[in-house]
């Protein structure tokens, strides 16, 4: 392809990312969800192609890397569209709350999610697999405490106790560890950090350190990801082998030892970015292997499957939806991957392989008007002080950010997380008597509610 389609791509998709987190920013109308999820996006569908851009680096899959990031810049432009018309559905609403004192939620709720969310992950996600209808539920464990930790931060904030937000900021890098360790996976840590750093940095301010620590998160994070990837295989012939927590932690310090920092002048550091970050190169190979007649649009048959994946299989034994990709990817790109290899499909080609590029453009109107309204009604019950409705509405956007994932991923999660937040937060409601207490935010501009009429 022309490299001047190339860089119109990349610039698209840079300034409609920007725009957005831009607009959600000044209108301070949500909990950090929007910006968790165009995060990603950037991630997974930029970063890759932005590569390309570097005159010393190219590899044939570059062809097929802006064919998709072509439909990625559909997808985002749909995905702001749609978020703008929910922003300015409840704009009168949002201002009337960000006019009244900030709350504080209840301790003990915020407790008992985070105890909650340690015993899915620790002692139900494990035994998961042998148990029907669980897995789902048992994985809500990590988004449970994203959000107690989340919640613990706006207290310390709302309540002017900095040194408690920076502690349990604190605590909050070392989830990428923990993952490694335990699962010997990065991204799961990487995911929940993001997600914890955008719901801080949606309340925080001044607005400027948020802008200088995300500039320097970005590099770091790249430097972490290149030396991950670089030991990858031999983190996990530890952790897999159920090797006992000293050697996994003499490994995990072997690697940090000899930590890289990332140079976008070394080709390895690039490559090691461009084999796993790039949905783009597949999401292009499926349009170019539809276009050929190779194989038939999928007419929403996935789509089917991901209302299905609803379904507990305790109710349904025989249920034919199962977790990830499965052989989609194959089925729709022609490309064989070797045995155990797990490629996710991701929203976007999913959506395409099902109805083209129609399909792309009501899916992402769909995601980005539903996740802008979950976003909004978590921070409007946050404001108030409502906890439990909080999480109800937040666990259930988290489950959304699947962004590379199956669409039957993100149903089954989301419906899950919502299922275990409601339970929780009936019982708590018997637990603790109602106890509203109250605590103004800090450094709240006093334009704030005219910024969101912009």
């Amino acid at each position: 392809m022309d490299s001047s389609a190339l860089l119109f791509w990349t610039s698209t998709v840079l300034v409609v990312v920007l725009a957005i987190l831009t607009r959600h920013w000044r209108a301070d109308v949500g909990a950090g969800l929007v910006f968790a999820y165009v995060a990603t996006f950037a991630v997974l569908h930029w970063l890759a192609p932005a590569l390309y851009l570097l005159p010393w680096y190219d590899t044939p899959t570059r062809d097929a890397t802006v064919l998709g990031l072509r439909e990625s810049a559909i997808a985002i432009i749909c995905f702001g569209i749609g978020s703008e018309i929910v922003i300015r559905m409840r704009r009168t609403e949002m201002r009337s709350l960000l006019e009244q004192p900030a709350q504080v939620v209840d301790d003990r709720l915020i407790n008992l999610f985070l105890l909650a969310g340690g015993f899915f992950y620790v002692v139900v996600f494990p035994i998961a697999s042998r148990l029907p209808s669980v897995t789902a539920i048992a994985a809500t464990g990590s988004a449970l405490i994203v959000a107690g930790i989340g919640l613990k931060c706006w207290n310390a904030w709302t309540s002017g106790r900095y040194g408690h937000l920076w502690a349990w900021l604190g605590m909050t890098v070392a989830m990428p560890v923990v993952t490694v360790i335990v699962q010997g996976f990065l991204g799961y840590g990487f995911g929940a950090l993001l997600t914890v750093l955008a719901f801080c940095g949606s309340f925080y301010r001044p607005r400027w350190r948020v802008l200088i620590a995300g500039a320097l998160l970005a590099y770091l994070g790249l430097s972490v990801y290149v030396t991950y990837m670089r030991d990858r295989n031999d983190i996990r012939d530890v952790v897999w082998s159920g090797a006992a927590f000293g050697a996994r932690m003499d490994q995990l310090e072997s690697t940090l030892a000899n930590s890289e920092w990332f140079d976008p002048a070394k080709i390895e550091h690039l490559q090691r970015i461009d084999t796993r970050l790039n949905q783009d190169f597949m999401l292009g190979a499926a349009v170019a292997y539809l276009d050929s007649g190779a194989v038939e649009f999928g007419h929403g048959e996935t789509l089917v499957q991901a209302v299905a994946a609803i379904i507990p299989r305790a109710l349904w034994p025989d249920k034919p939806v199962v977790a990830g990709s499965g052989e989609l990817v194959s089925t729709y790109t022609g490309i064989r991957f070797v045995e155990g290899t797990s490629v996710g499909i991701g929203q976007i080609m999913e959506a395409y392989v099902n109805y083209g590029r129609g399909g792309v453009i009501v899916v992402f109107l769909f995601i980005g008007a539903i996740l802008t309204w979950a976003d909004i009604s978590a921070k409007a019950r946050l404001l108030v002080g409502d906890g439990a409705s909080f999480v109800t509405w937040y666990l259930g956007g988290l489950g959304m950010l699947q962004l590379g994932g199956a669409f039957s991923e993100v149903t089954s999660t989301a419906v899950a997380s919502i299922l275990v937040a409601l339970t929780i937060g009936y019982f708590s409601r018997r637990i603790f008597p109602d106890r509203r207490n109250t605590g103004r935010l800090q450094a709240v501009p006093a334009d704030l509610p005219e910024s969101i009429s912009r």
